[in-house]
């Protein structure tokens, strides 16, 4: 995705790490994590011979699984946190868009924004909302569209 001047640090797996990042995901998603107290203990073997043990909160275990299941399917990810406060070039990458495009959303009044200065900042949780919205949305609109298929007889 992208990297904050909160030092956050942009991962894009290559081919090996994809692949390590599939294979591990696999074994984390097949715990049951539903059934588990709020923290995983974790062993860790490093290649070169060296142990450590700590134990990880469930939510962080259940933030590792999504990152993991991304960079399985070769993405790029990025932690970034909700409270964050984004450019709109970052935040045109995480939606995956122009940065003119995203300017116009935010002159639409899709996505609040605030001033500094000349330039413009967004919430990471702002864009996040209107990216769940537009999900929502799109898979409304794609249930109509089966629901009239159907009644057309064209399903």
């Amino acid at each position: 995705m992208f990297a904050l001047a909160h030092n956050t640090e942009m991962i894009a797996p290559n081919e090996k790490e994809t692949e390590i990042a599939r294979t591990s995901q696999r074994v984390l998603a097949g715990l049951d994590l539903d059934n588990t107290q709020n923290e995983i203990h974790i062993h860790l073997h490093t290649t070169d011979n060296q142990d450590a043990e700590f134990v990880l909160p469930l939510a962080a275990v259940r933030l590792l699984l999504n990152g993991l299941q991304e960079m399985a399917k070769g993405n790029a990810v990025s932690l970034v946190p909700i409270q964050a406060e984004l450019t709109t070039q970052q935040a045109a990458e995480l939606l995956c868009v122009s940065r003119p495009y995203f300017i116009k959303l935010l002159e639409e009044g899709k996505i609040p924004y605030r001033t500094v200065g000349i330039y413009r900042r967004v919430k990471a949780a702002d864009v996040l909302a209107y990216i769940r919205e537009y999900q929502e949305q799109a898979t409304r609109d794609m249930n109509e569209l089966a629901e009239e298929a159907q009644r057309l007889g064209l399903y």
